[in-house]
């Protein structure tokens, strides 16, 4: 025969033999017992609310849905089962923080601007103005780029007012060099 013995509704313990035995000086005196169909798949220290009337565990998600334990840290469900969270909806729950240069908006993982990573002090001051130098040098190589093709000479040779509003852009473009904040404060002329 097997049974278990029960104190407060937990299991304490699992036994083989006669239920009646005598258990004075056991850990398990004063115990209730309970007999089961067999002791395999009962673990010591559950509920026996997580025990169907058979003796069957219940799986964590009835145990979840029955309010019986809580969501593990770190799982998700899925279906009728739990699965572990993969590294991004960890990040995205808050669980694990994202790599230096990125957070977590709408549930996605995005990139930072440098401004915020300035601002997390993942990049000092120095990287900060160096890299916004660079990508606004680059820019009005870009955009003086954009006036120069072979086509835009071509059409200011043969189209005056295209010619005046071409020269009106360079000259505004070469004022950005101007700028009291240049190169990291800069604020580009409308096109």
């Amino acid at each position: 025969m097997y049974f278990i013995t029960v104190l407060n509704d937990v299991i304490t313990g699992l036994h083989a033999g006669d239920i009646g035995a005598d258990f004075y000086g056991t850990p398990y005196y004063g115990h209730n017992r309970i007999e089961v169909p067999r002791i395999d798949g009962i673990r010591v220290f559950d509920s026996i609310h997580y025990y169907t009337h058979d003796w069957k565990r219940k799986t964590d998600y009835q145990l979840i849905d029955g309010g019986l334990i809580s969501m593990p840290e770190g799982y998700v469900r899925e279906g009728d089962a739990l699965r572990r969270m993969t590294k991004e909806e960890r990040i995205i729950a808050g669980l694990d923080e994202p790599q230096p240069g990125f957070k977590v908006k709408n549930d996605e993982i995005v990139p930072m601007t440098l401004l915020e990573r300035l601002e997390a002090e993942q990049i000092s001051q120095d990287e900060y103005n160096d890299r916004i130098t660079s990508e606004n040098e680059n820019e009005l190589q870009r955009r003086l780029a954009e006036l120069q093709t072979p086509e835009a000479l071509a059409q200011a040779e043969i189209d005056e007012e295209f010619a005046a509003k071409r020269k009106k852009q360079l000259v505004a473009l070469l004022a950005v060099k101007q700028q009291a904040g240049w190169p990291i404060d800069v604020k580009w002329p409308a096109d």
